[in-house]
């Protein structure tokens, strides 16, 4: 087990397989709410599902509706346990994980992003700003 710290930005501790994305996300367009599932151009997550995992991406892309997209995949059962990305993520994502309950961590080292691997079960401690990882 190895910890990587990087910033709390959404208070929470939560485990899940990672999804991990090459591209930015936005909530508002890239992700179905009624099912989960990746619908936007993300050749790294295409056809796949947000439900359960931990989200892992660079950064956010999006607008100030965005948090309602975040919120509407938690209220179908259909978000992601945890957000981890490299920059802080829009505000409105940041309302919408709240709202949600969904925790978030950022900033972790760029020379730690490898780490990230598909499949690996995550932990997310938004309080602490901690990501424990398989290896």
């Amino acid at each position: 087990m190895s910890t990587l710290q990087g910033h709390g930005i959404v208070n929470g501790r939560a485990s899940g397989p990672a999804l991990v994305a090459e591209e930015a996300i936005s909530f508002l367009g890239d992700v179905d709410i009624n099912t989960g599932t990746v619908v936007g151009d993300l050749p790294s997550v295409h056809g796949r599902s947000v439900k359960g995992t931990v989200l892992v991406f660079p950064y956010s892309r999006g607008s100030a509706g965005a948090w309602r997209f975040l919120y509407q995949l938690f209220k179908h059962g259909n978000h992601p346990v945890a957000i981890v990305t490299r920059d802080v993520p829009d505000p409105s994502v940041v309302q919408g994980a709240i709202l949600a309950g969904i925790p978030i961590v950022s900033g972790v080292p760029p020379e730690e992003w490898e780490r990230f691997r598909n499949g690996a079960v995550l932990t997310v401690d938004g309080g602490a700003g901690r990501v424990e990882t398989p290896e």
